[in-house]
This record gives structure tokens, sequence and C-alpha cells, in this order.
């Protein structure tokens, strides 16, 4: 991954190429940003830029061999710490070196995946993916040895906010005192959710939401998506790159058309149209169902804007405005708030294995009963 590859991100870039080239790059980095937005790409673009064997003022080489080896997330001096599924087998903890291969298959086929992506290809749809304190024991083991080849030996801690209490204690030493020559780089959206102290410890690189001309390019030049359609997806995925690659695989369900349909019928009480509609999307796999209630979430936020009188902000396509026009008449904050409430339950019910026919039966009659109060 070069720094070319990074889609957006301009200033954060030219902040980490500044501090390599003056030699003020600190030892503990945090990349933060909304999800999709490329924090785990940036971090491999550092990694690489340091040990590349013919670097120029603004990128690796991207041919070398340590440039090869790092873009395939194979590289010997790259150590990785991910959020797993927290298992033993014959007393003996299983930690990210077992899952380095489905991460390698994810990252190879698309930089840019989604945790979601990640936790299906773990089969942890229903279960906590989390960093536990037997992999940062091992991570202190292995950052101590010799490099095999590289200048720099390199920790790439991804979703930092999921290490655990007794992990992020252990994880604490090692930021204050790490090897000579070691780069630790985070990435995290919620640096609240982490300890005060690890937040301290780190330089925090902020990164900002990709604009949405550079996503509408992105899905046309290198997915070969629709202008018409590339400009929907983009104005619908807040600035994530993996948000929108998620809504383009789906994008054949046409998931705004039965949005708008579903909640027409759970206005109405028209309970063999809604039928009708539930069956559709309980037809579809786990994942397109909580993508629906997520995207449904994303349209009602959408509809309240139109409600307080400030529709240009809101993140709708042409197609959109007359449906959110007339559906912003028949709420407000409150009645929002409490729907958004419903899908977000409904949502973790979905992820919990629970029956997707009857979640989403038991959602629109409750919808069904706040909107016409």
């Amino acid at each position: 991954m070069q720094f070319s590859n990074i889609i957006g991100q301009q200033a954060a870039k030219q902040h980490l190429l500044d501090s390599i080239h003056r030699g003020r790059l600190p030892h503990a980095l945090m990349l933060r940003g909304p999800s999709g937005v490329g924090a785990l790409q940036l971090a491999h673009a550092i990694a690489q830029y340091v040990n590349c064997q013919h670097p120029t003022d603004e990128d690796s080489c991207g041919q070398c061999a340590s440039c090869r080896k790092i873009s395939q997330a194979i590289h010997p001096d790259i150590h990785y710490v991910l959020p797993i599924i927290s298992k033993t087998t014959s007393g003996k903890a299983i930690l990210t070196d077992a899952y380095l291969e489905d991460f390698r298959k994810l990252y190879s086929a698309e930089p840019y995946f989604s945790f979601e992506q990640w936790q299906h290809a773990l089969d942890g749809d229903n279960k906590q993916l989390m960093i536990s304190v037997h992999e940062i024991r091992e991570l202190k083991r292995k950052i101590f040895l010799k490099t095999f080849e590289a200048e720099y030996k390199i920790v790439i801690l991804w979703q930092a906010e999921l290490i655990r209490t007794g992990a992020a204690n252990a994880f604490l030493k090692l930021l204050e005192e790490p090897p000579d020559k070691t780069l630790i780089l985070l990435t995290c959206e919620d640096p609240g959710k982490l300890l005060i102290t690890i937040n301290s410890r780190c330089q925090q690189v902020a990164l900002e939401r990709i604009p949405k001309a550079l996503l509408e390019a992105y899905l046309v030049e290198k997915k070969a998506v629709e202008v018409a359609k590339a400009k929907e997806i983009a104005t619908i995925s807040e600035g994530s790159l993996s948000h929108a690659l998620t809504y383009m695989q789906e994008s054949h369900h046409e998931l705004n058309e039965l949005y708008s349909s579903w909640l027409r019928m759970v206005y109405t009480g028209n309970y063999s149209k809604i039928q009708q509609i539930i069956e559709q999307i309980y037809k579809e796999n786990k994942e397109f169902q909580k993508l629906f209630l997520a995207f449904a979430v994303k349209k009602l936020r959408d509809s309240l804007l139109f409600q307080l009188g400030v529709p240009e902000i809101a993140l709708v396509t042409e197609a959109e405005k007359a449906f959110q026009q007339n559906f912003s008449k028949l709420i407000d904050a409150d009645k929002v708030e409490q729907m958004v409430d419903l899908l977000d339950e409904s949502r973790r019910f979905i992820a919990g294995n629970a029956h997707a026919q009857m979640a989403f039966t038991a959602l629109s009659l409750r919808l069904h009963s706040i909107l016409r109060s």
C-alpha cells in the first residue's frame, strides 16, 4: 500500500511525510477516524514507506522486496494485532497468527474491507471480537526479537478500542519503552473507549471522511459503477469507502426503493403488504438484513433534517427528495429518536441470530404505532 493508493486524507499524509523527513516520527501513532476512511490502509503505507529500499520524497517505490511483502501483508517484521474471537485449544489461547491467512485474503481482495466482513470471515457475526491480554504478551515476546530484514519493526494494532482492560494495561509498558527502531501504529474509531493513558502515549493523527466526489470517482474508475449509481452510493456512504463498497455490492436490491415502500406500508398499517416486503428482506442473508436496518437509520435522520428545514445538509439523491419531503411531515425529533432506537435494537437482534421474519414484523408494528401516535 502506497500513500498514492490512499483515497483522500491529503492533510494526514502530508503531516506524516513531513514528520518522517524531519526525523520526528513518534514511536507510537494512533490513526483515528470513522470506519472505512483509510486508517488501516494508511498504517500499511507508513510501514511500507519507512522500510522501502528506494523511497522518493513522496512515496515508497512499490517495487522493492520490502514493498511487495508489506503490500501482501506477509513481511516478517510487520506484526499484526487483530480483534478476534477469544478461544482456547488444549488450554492454549488462539491468537492473531491463526487468523492471518483470513486477513490476507480480505486485504488482498479489497484493502478497504469492513469490520463486518472481518467478523463474517471469522464466523463471528454473533460473537464479540476482542484483543486479549494473551495477544499482548505474545506481541511483547516477538517485538524484542531481532528483525529479519527490515530497518523498522512495525506493530499494526487494528481497532484498538476493542482491546480488553487487562490487555490495555499490559500494552502500556510497550508504549512507554518500545525497542529501538520500533514503530507502533494503532487504528481507532473511538479513542474515548480506550484508557486515557493509552491515548496520552500516542500521537494522534485525525482522518477525515472521504469527500463525496472522490468516492464517486473511485467507484466509476476502479469499480466500473455507472455514474448515476456511483453518485447515489457516494451520497449515502457518509464519507466511508467501506460503506460505499458494501452498498455497491447490494445495489441490485435497490435499497432505497425497498425502504421507502416498506415505510409507506408501515405508516398505512397495510399488514399484508408489510409481510410481502418483509418476505423480500427475510429471503436475503443476515448481512443484507443488517445493512437494510443501518440504511433505514441513515434515511430517518435525513427525514428529520427535512422536517427541521435544513434539507440541503441531508445525504439524499434527487430521486429521494420527494419522498423525504412528504415523509418529514409525519415525524418530529421525538418520533425519529424512538424509531432509530428500535432500528438499532432490531439490528442487534438480527446480529444475535434472532428470527429475522419475527424481528422485522415486530419492528414494523412498533414503528406503525409511533408514526400514528
